[in-house]
């Protein structure tokens, strides 16, 4: 049995974490934002819950590029 993932499947898989990745950038510029206010406001409580976010989001979208560079073959 093939471990090959059909081109078809591969394909979709890799429009679908784009979609996800479109999400997370969109999430990071709404916690960014947020953040902004909150150093401005001086609210240190929420800077540090926001930042947390912040380095959540990125995790996991660099989790998803490898995910796509493995699906490509580049890996």
């Amino acid at each position: 049995m093939s471990d090959e993932i059909p081109p078809e499947e591969k394909n979709i898989a890799i429009k679908r974490i784009n979609s996800i990745l479109n999400e997370f950038e969109d999430s990071l510029k709404i916690a960014e934002n947020l953040y902004e206010d909150a150093v401005k406001k001086g609210a240190g409580k929420i800077q540090k819950e926001i930042q947390k976010k912040i380095r959540k989001i990125k995790r996991e979208e660099t989790l998803l590029h490898n995910i796509i560079l493995f699906l490509e073959g580049e890996v």
